[in-house]
């Protein structure tokens, strides 16, 4: 039987209903991502392309939209009944675009991991540097915009110190009130970005939820080149993909690649969806990784049965954590308001004023980096402006939630 769209699933879907992908509307799009999985699939989609007038150039913004242009055409590059040849060349350029942006970041990671192993700084891989060759098994399939590291809060100063010997420059230093800081530098035509992380989600609540510690159990070893890394648990990189969207509320066009990593994960490796669910409770982060895998069964045929939403349906949800989830989704939160209720989620008075200190004044490179200032000596007249933005974009998102 069905499950219907618990509320959590029907409030992701209105508040990031511009990424989104419709299955009606998107219904060819959706058999072409699904036939990597389930060959079946495609069969839908070549009784869609004969029965309907397809728009073929909304269909190539849909996929590139969605960041899965290269996947589109690896399931597809043999088949001749689907995508007019055209469509398919288009595709084919995009998948070797990714190849080479991927085999480029490849390499800059080869270099980065062999200085992190030479100072014995443990890393393990998140998103695309973690799933493209390891789990899709093909570098071309999965993009990546970036690199992102998971590290120890005690090796973040010295990961921060080789990427400088490496040549990189601070964009937004590493703060209390962040789960990243990230770097960059100028390879060739084309800048490399580097993201290193002390935790997977940047709301204190769900940091505090999820132990640090656990994210380093059972972790998975990979190589790139002659170096070493590690990538998360399977279970861990699901919960990874479910809660990542609440940092990316607003930003179009970058889910249904996630949702691919989850189906992709899944058919790598045998989920004991019983204890996922077990610790999804165990951690209160039932909300979100309940609507993300619903929604993966319903748009992509993720394998979960409905005895496991049954079993997610049937915990128990605290106050506090659906009021954590609902802030996250909200279209009107403001920067003021985050920080308001990031205070109340962290616990300890030291550490709730260290939160609060490092919001209200971040170091100077931070500030540096975030309001381009080019004179280190004005980087003292740039608080009071930050404050003064904080206000008004509190006042804003006030007057939003009035008008709605």
């Amino acid at each position: 039987m069905p499950i219907e769209k618990t509320n959590d699933t029907i409030q992701t879907r209105m508040v990031v209903k511009e990424e989104m992908i419709d299955p009606v509307k998107d219904k060819l799009l959706l058999a072409c991502v699904k036939g990597r999985w389930h060959p079946t699939a495609l069969e839908e989609a070549r009784l869609i392309v004969r029965e309907h007038e397809v728009d073929w150039d909304d269909f190539c913004a849909q996929v590139s939209k969605h960041g899965v242009a290269p996947l589109v055409y690896h399931t597809l590059r043999d088949d001749g009944t689907i995508l007019p040849p055209w469509v398919k060349e288009k595709l084919q350029a995009k998948y070797y675009r990714s190849a080479v942006d991927n085999t480029l970041l490849y390499q800059e990671l080869g270099e980065i991991l062999h200085a992190f192993n030479e100072a014995r700084v443990p890393v393990i891989l998140l998103k695309g540097a973690a799933l493209a060759k390891e789990v899709y098994g093909n570098i071309s399939l999965r993009p990546m915009a970036d690199i992102d590291f998971l590290l120890r809060e005690e090796h973040m100063s010295r990961a921060q110190e080789l990427l400088a010997q490496q040549g990189y420059a601070v964009l937004d230093g590493v703060q209390p009130h962040l789960r990243h800081g990230t770097f960059s530098k100028r390879d060739g035509a084309r800048p490399v970005h580097i993201e290193l992380h002390w935790h997977i989600i940047s709301s204190p609540y769900y940091r505090r939820s999820i132990p640090e510690e656990w994210l380093w159990q059972d972790p998975i070893e990979l190589t790139v080149g002659d170096a070493s890394a590690l990538r998360l648990s399977p279970q861990a990189a699901i919960f990874h993909a479910c809660l990542h969207m609440l940092d990316h509320i607003g930003i179009r066009g970058s889910l249904l690649y996630w949702l691919c990593d989850i189906v992709e994960i899944s058919h790598r490796h045998d989920i004991d969806w019983a204890a996922l669910a077990d610790t999804a409770a165990q951690f209160k982060i039932i909300l979100p990784v309940r609507a993300i895998l619903q929604e993966t069964r319903e748009l992509l045929d993720l394998p979960i049965s409905d005895h496991f939403l049954q079993r997610m349906l049937a915990r128990r949800v605290g106050f506090l954590e659906r009021k954590a989830y609902q802030f996250c989704l909200s279209p009107t939160r403001s920067s003021a308001s985050k920080t308001f209720f990031d205070f109340f989620a962290v616990e300890g008075l030291k550490a709730k004023f260290r939160f609060l200190f490092s919001r209200i004044f971040p170091d100077r490179d931070y500030m540096i980096a975030r309001y381009s200032i080019r004179d280190p000596w004005l980087v003292p007249l740039y608080y009071p402006y930050m404050i003064g933005r904080a206000v008004l974009d509190s006042l804003r998102a006030v007057a939003q939630s009035h008008r709605r």
